[in-house]
């Protein structure tokens, strides 16, 4: 009943209408692409648009005699959803299929009023009373890749960062950069302007903000980047540089002027909060990343109301699935909110995290194909591990878990216990047979080949890897996302965590 609750107010989120409405839509697939079938992903809510890629209502669409329709319901008056085609690299076709097809853009759509497409070999249609808002934003994708190939050239035209860039290298190029997505972002405004006749203020406002959003999320995301992995001489400069010209920048697209409908520039806005801290504390000399209480105290600062909701919440989203929640943080948290869905959603991941809740009743298969469940492990503290093979970060926690393993090797009332969310039973079990993920001391589980879409994952809303979840004697949560023993005094930390539990 409570996520009930939950999604009926976070779908009014945005400020749409909450009906149960529907949308057609009909589409016609030329037959020389050789389409038969096509994934349609959609998200009514503010949970899964921040991550519609990985979560969302799933459709697959089957195309006959090059038709296809797709029937929606209990739709709010305005939803995200994105089509995903079969991966074609011909010379032969348009931009458009490619930015449908294989990018994958997000479209903003709304229901009740019927869309007609067609895709061909060169380029897309739209009609029906959607036509201006779609067009519109296929505009911006087109955009998008626009931008996307004068930053490629400007990449390989200038190379890699290594220990002999200089600092004025380095701002020269970050001048260049910059320049280009703040043109971007001109050439938006003004595309969008173009079509202020013919597109609501809503609708406008909103493709015009996610454009924003998306361009400035990449932008200061490959900053990220070259300040995580570059050399420490390189690492400085973009960080001064940074400093200097974006942490106290006013984003392009004035946040008074954005009326709550973007699933993009929530997002972004959330994201420079934690890449201004970050940056700031970069010039120490160390890769120091901002934690969410720290993060959100500067998002407090800067935004009120409804914006300031919105961008904490994304925050969360964002960072919540890889970082130890911190009680006393989801509490400021729902305090600090107006909004009554975000806040029920707050209080139930608090619930299930910090509050001793009981845990997720399992039953997962080991590699032997037993069935194993919570009552297998009455008694023990249980620390959970979720990885997938080719996760590189399942990888190094597990060598940087050696030490813990090995404090707790004679303690028979511990248990790791490694879960794969592998779809390949056959690739799980050659992941066994390699250990480059497990040892043979761990249990170890697996989810069926469900992925991420079985209830376990779903119950945790685990949306990274790895992740890590304490549990004590009592089969009840005592932290999700613990320290990960990458440094000693993370290490010292988990440790100290676990033994707490065992002496309950």
């Amino acid at each position: 009943m409570l996520k009930f609750k939950i999604l009926l107010v976070l779908l009014f989120a945005f400020g749409t209408a909450l009906f149960a409405q529907k949308l057609t839509i009909n589409g016609e697939i030329d037959k020389e692409l050789k389409v038969d079938s096509f994934l349609f992903r959609y998200a009514t809510n503010f949970v899964d648009q921040e991550n519609l890629y990985g979560k969302g209502e799933e459709v697959m669409v089957k195309v006959k005699h090059g038709r296809f329709q797709i029937d929606l319901d209990s739709l709010p008056a305005t939803f995200y959803a994105f089509i995903r085609l079969p991966k074609n690299y011909s010379k032969d076709i348009s931009d458009d299929y490619r930015l449908i097809g294989n990018i994958g853009y997000i479209f903003m759509l709304k229901a009740d009023t019927p869309i007609e497409m067609r895709l061909s070999q060169d380029g897309v249609t739209f009609s029906g009373g959607q036509k201006s808002s779609l067009d519109c934003q296929l505009e911006l994708f087109r955009l998008k890749k626009k931008l996307s190939d004068r930053l490629i050239a400007l990449k390989n035209g200038f190379g890699s960062f290594d220990k002999s860039t200089t600092e004025k290298q380095i701002s020269d190029y970050m001048n260049t950069y910059k320049s280009i997505n703040l043109n971007a972002c001109r050439d938006a405004e003004k595309l969008v302007t173009s079509y202020a006749q013919v597109l609501d203020t809503m609708t406008a406002n909103a493709v015009y903000y996610n454009f924003i959003g998306g361009t400035k999320w990449n932008e200061i995301n490959r900053i990220n980047w070259w300040v995580d992995f570059s050399p420490d001489s390189v690492r400085s400069y973009v960080a001064r540089y940074y400093n200097k010209y974006y942490t106290d920048e006013p984003s392009y697209g004035d946040p008074k002027r954005y009326l709550g409908a973007s699933n993009e520039y929530p997002k972004f806005l959330a994201y420079k909060a934690f890449t201004d801290l970050s940056n700031s504390m970069a010039l120490l000399g160390r890769r120091i990343k901002a934690n969410l209480a720290l993060a959100d105290l500067l998002i407090s600062e800067r935004y009120k109301g409804n914006l300031y909701d919105q961008v904490a919440f994304s925050s969360l989203l964002m960072r919540g699935t890889k970082e130890y929640l911190d009680d006393m943080y989801l509490t400021s948290l729902i305090g600090n909110m107006k909004n009554e869905g975000f806040k029920l959603y707050v209080n139930d991941l608090r619930n299930k995290r910090t509050t001793r809740a009981r845990s997720f009743q399992f039953s997962l298969e080991d590699e032997n194909g037993k069935m194993v469940t919570n009552a297998d492990l009455k008694g023990k503290v249980v620390l959970l591990d979720f990885w997938f093979t080719g996760c590189r970060g399942c990888l190094a926690l597990h060598k940087n878990m050696a030490p813990v393993k090995a404090y707790f090797k004679h303690n028979p009332n511990f248990k790791y216990i490694s879960v794969s969310i592998d779809k390949s039973k056959e690739k799980w079990l050659n992941s066994l047979r390699e250990g480059e993920y497990t040892d043979e001391t761990d249990v170890k589980l697996w989810t069926g080949g469900q992925n991420d879409k079985h209830p376990i994952i779903r119950y945790y809303e685990i949306g990274s890897y790895p992740t890590m979840i304490l549990i004590n004697k009592n089969d009840e949560v005592v932290a999700m996302n613990p320290p990960n023993p990458y440094t000693e005094r993370n290490r010292n930390a988990l440790i100290k965590m676990i033994s707490d539990a065992l002496d309950e």
